[in-house]
């Protein structure tokens, strides 16, 4: 389905045209009849002037001839005088404003009344004729007047060649101008129509950006929520897009973000909009729907065809997506809650593990509000030092003295009380603050042991677990580097916990990591050996010293699980390394671990964690050598934290 987008006012282009013509037009009528006007008035008072000057020389003339009162010369004179074509009467008149002499070419000279009229203004100005006036004096003695009539036909033609040249400039020009306003107003509709694209569409994909999908949602439920139906609105997110840009480039990203556009218009209904609102996120608006089920069936053929491979450059590339789903009016009854409500159904399939589609149900804004409530008072409580590092001792068997300790993380909420770890480690992992907080445990965990060696002479090792975005920052060793040199723990006392997953998720770097961290004389353990996917190769070329057996196995023992910690035990053997054994609560799993050769246990049954000054007073007591809990018959003088009520040892580790 194509969406069209117009903006609420008129485009430019169109009120550009006839409108701007007819202004232009009637600028330049208001001009010329100015120019016009002034030009008039420049040919008629340069006419005057000329007027006036012949006036002057006829005048000179006739002095003599009116002084003798001579009419005869007077009147050769005149007709001697070859005037200008624009002047129609010259007229000498006595002091009295008689007649002296005169010619005119066309009309009559103006008669004594006239004169005298003359004489009192000076002067006469018509539309047709100027008539000038001058007298006649010898050595000041006024003699008479001359008369001088002109017509204005000069001006009149001037006018008209000057009103004539400006028009047939003034058509010139807007014809021009008709031809710049037509090609300026179509480069400004194809200018409007390009910004109007890239207002309204992704240049990637060619389809619906953020603003027109949106726009297109605002429509349809408005729309939809009239005619009583639903609207339903499924946000994709491509799970491992991050890695074709990172190997490919971005140029085929560009490519498989157009391929997956055409899957998925290909996958939805003729009606639905497909619109790309993010780097790579997706969104579809599935309208009309009849139910829950047919928003589903989308989703589900969207997710059956985006697992299929595409081909990139001759490579064969997946491009699997997490959908999140939300329906208008049952999940939402604004464009805002719909939008969120689909972001968190969409995360909530992130979580469950990607390439799958997930519904939006009420309980998910719930667990979405305590997710955010969590990360805020978690940031307060990194400003404010609220968390705090706990112990739990680590014991070996054959010796039975306490030979290390592992640093777990515990959050002591002011209002909610202990927050579980399983609860805030992910959370921090997913928004970045456990680089914060694992550099914060690393330094705290080296300074608790180095205090509790001087306070005891007691050499225990302290292990410290590395979540995978720690082994990722390039400038974790050289936290680990100063981290033991502002404590001053002997490099052989700390130990560093991984897991397999984080080992094999990149290999490689995990190698180089390990051989770096081993260089600084700093000990590696693998945690929870035995649940993830290990390779015995890959085993074998790292450079670990421990294996910790998972709680999961040794919570079976003895009745069961022994095939398996048998195994890891005799496997360690091996490969020259040694054997921790964590999560043991009862009896018959530590003698069962004795028996088969375990080095080191950790357990509820031998040592809750407990804070660094309980550890210290414990070290600090008589007879450091304790011996196992269980096997005296006493309870071991080991303080318990009153808000430790899970059933299983060790539990919140910082992954």
């Amino acid at each position: 389905m194509t969406t069209k987008h117009a903006s609420d006012t008129k485009p430019l282009a169109d009120t550009f045209g006839l409108g701007q013509l007819v202004a232009a037009a009637t600028a330049l009528f208001v001009a010329g009849c100015i120019l016009a006007a002034f030009q008039f008035i420049s040919l008629r008072q340069s006419l005057t002037d000329d007027v006036e000057v012949q006036a002057a020389l006829v005048a000179d003339n006739l002095a003599a001839a009116m002084m003798f009162r001579d009419k005869q010369t007077a009147t050769e004179s005149l007709r001697t005088f070859r005037p200008p074509p624009y002047l129609l009467s010259i007229s000498a008149y006595d002091r009295d404003g008689n007649l002296f002499a005169g010619f005119a070419k066309l009309g009559m000279v103006p008669d004594k009344k006239e004169v005298l009229r003359l004489l009192v203004s000076g002067g006469d100005s018509a539309l047709l004729q100027i008539s000038v006036v001058k007298r006649v004096e010898y050595r000041q003695t006024e003699l008479g007047y001359v008369v001088v009539v002109a017509s204005t036909a000069r001006v009149q033609s001037g006018l008209l060649r000057y009103v004539g040249l400006f028009a047939v400039a003034a058509f010139g020009a807007l014809f021009v101008a008709v031809l710049v306003v037509l090609k300026t107003k179509a480069r400004m509709a194809k200018a409007e129509e390009r910004l109007d694209y890239l207002a309204y569409t992704d240049p990637v994909t060619e389809l619906a950006n953020r603003r027109a999908t949106y726009d297109t949602l605002a429509t349809q439920i408005n729309m939809q929520g009239k005619e009583g139906r639903q609207v339903a609105l499924l946000i994709v997110d491509l799970d491992n897009f991050k890695a074709v840009n990172d190997t490919a480039g971005h140029s085929a990203g560009d490519a498989l973000l157009r391929m997956v556009g055409e899957v998925l218009r290909d996958a939805v209904r003729e009606s639905d909009v497909v619109g790309r609102i993010g780097g790579d996120e997706f969104a579809v608006i599935a309208s009309p729907v009849r139910n829950r089920m047919e928003a589903a069936n989308i989703a589900g053929r969207m997710a059956d065809a985006l697992g299929r491979p595409f081909d990139l450059d001759g490579q064969k590339v997946f491009a699997t997506a997490s959908i999140g789903v939300s329906i208008f009016p049952d999940d939402a009854q604004t464009l805002s809650e719909l939008i969120s409500n689909a972001d968190v159904a969409l995360y909530h399939a992130k979580a469950a593990g990607k390439n799958r589609f997930a519904e939006f149900k009420r309980e998910m804004t719930l667990e979405t509000q305590r997710r955010v409530s969590i990360e805020r008072d978690l940031r307060k409580a990194m400003e404010c030092g609220e968390l705090e590092v706990h112990y739990q001792p680590q014991f070996d068997c054959a010796s039975q003295l306490i030979v290390g300790v592992e640093a777990l993380l515990r959050w002591p909420h002011p209002e909610d009380g202990f927050i579980s770890p399983n609860d805030f480690i992910p959370i921090a992992e997913e928004c970045g603050l456990i680089n914060e907080i694992g550099r914060w445990v690393l330094l705290r965990a080296c300074s608790d042991a180095t205090g509790w060696r001087s306070a005891s002479g007691a050499p225990l090792s302290v292990a410290v677990n590395v979540s995978a975005r720690q082994l990722r920052e390039k400038d974790f060793i050289d936290q680990v580097r100063t981290a033991l040199h502002e404590s001053g723990l002997p490099s052989a006392q700390l130990e560093l916990e991984l897991t397999e997953s984080l080992l094999m998720d990149d290999v490689d770097a995990a190698l180089d990591f390990m051989q770096a961290v081993r260089a600084m004389g700093v000990r590696l353990s693998i945690d929870d050996f035995g649940t993830g996917y290990s390779s015995l190769a890959y085993l074998q070329s790292f450079p670990i010293n421990c294996l910790k057996i998972d709680r999961s196995f040794v919570h079976l023992l003895p009745e069961a699980g022994y095939t398996i910690a048998s195994a890891v035990i005799a496997l360690a053997r091996g490969f020259n390394l040694s054997v921790v054994a964590e999560g043991v609560e009862t009896r018959a799993q530590l003698t069962w671990l004795q028996e088969a050769g375990c080095d080191i246990v950790q357990g509820f049954l031998l040592g809750r964690p407990m804070n660094a000054a309980a550890l210290r007073a414990l070290l600090q007591l008589e007879g450091v050598e304790l011996e196992l809990a269980v096997a005296a018959g006493v309870a071991p003088p080991i303080p318990c934290l009153a808000s430790e009520t899970a059933s299983k040892g060790g539990a919140g580790e910082v992954v």
